[in-house]
């Protein structure tokens, strides 16, 4: 059982850790797509700006899917830590 908490807390550790990173590069991602937003509406847009924002928008959902998927990943390492110190 020791070596299924040293997993999990492995888990635990790169899971929230990884999540913590990504989320930081959502919040990133939502205030540059805010900004091209902002420059359109205000006409300082140039031709490019449609496709910077579809790309953009494509980018925030990739990362929303990585800090759910790591989110999940810390739970799962929680959970087997949880188990195997003898809690449940």
């Amino acid at each position: 059982m020791e070596a299924l908490s040293i997993i999990g807390m492995l888990l635990m550790l790169f899971g929230f850790a990884n999540a913590a990173w990504a989320g930081l590069l959502y919040v990133l991602s939502l205030s540059a797509i805010a900004g091209t937003k902002l420059s359109k509406k205000l006409g300082t847009s140039n031709e490019k700006t449609d496709a910077n924002l579809d790309k953009g928008v494509s980018m925030s959902n990739d990362l929303l899917k990585k800090v759910i998927w790591r989110l999940l990943l810390g739970c799962i390492g929680w959970l087997m830590f949880y188990v195997a110190t003898g809690h449940s």
